[in-house]
């Protein structure tokens, strides 16, 4: 399994939030989850598709909110009814799948699973971010501790 360690700079998606605990991170087929996503592609939005996993509930492991929407640069490209998150600057775990729905986010979850059990990253839930390069790919971006020098920037 692949994955990167980069450092980026705070990030800021815009969108529509969607609460576990109705399902773990990396679990499929979330109805609530569909309905947020049909809503942001059928607005205007204001940058890129974009995701962040933040509130994280140590109490329940993975659970979190997800904000789905679009990365944004400033207020004015938020739009109406919808709530603001950021993710810090920091060292990430970048993890990339190209496929199509389900097994793309299948992909990376296998993926991310491999580094976990094999103490190749250690998460510390500060916020998790996924981007769409374009239809078929998904980047995820996993917040970990610092292990030795990064080896890349990703604004």
């Amino acid at each position: 399994m692949q994955f990167q360690i980069v450092e980026r700079d705070e990030t800021w998606v815009a969108g529509l939030p969607v609460r576990s605990p109705k399902r773990a991170l990396g679990k499929l087929r979330d109805v609530a989850l569909e309905e947020a996503w049909s809503s942001v592609l059928n607005q205007e939005i204001g940058g890129p598709l974009a995701s962040i996993y933040t509130d994280f509930d140590a109490d329940l492991e993975t659970y979190n909110t997800q904000i789905v929407g679009y990365q944004c640069s400033s207020f004015a490209s938020v739009a109406r009814g919808h709530l603001l998150a950021r993710v810090p600057a920091g060292v990430y775990a970048r993890f990339s799948a190209v496929g199509t729905f389900p097994d793309v986010m299948q992909d990376l979850w296998t993926q991310i699973d491999y580094a976990e059990e094999h103490h190749e990253i250690r998460r510390t839930f500060l916020g998790d971010f996924e981007c769409y390069p374009h239809a078929y790919k998904i980047d995820l971006y996993l917040a970990v501790e610092h292990v030795g020098r990064a080896q890349g920037k990703t604004p």
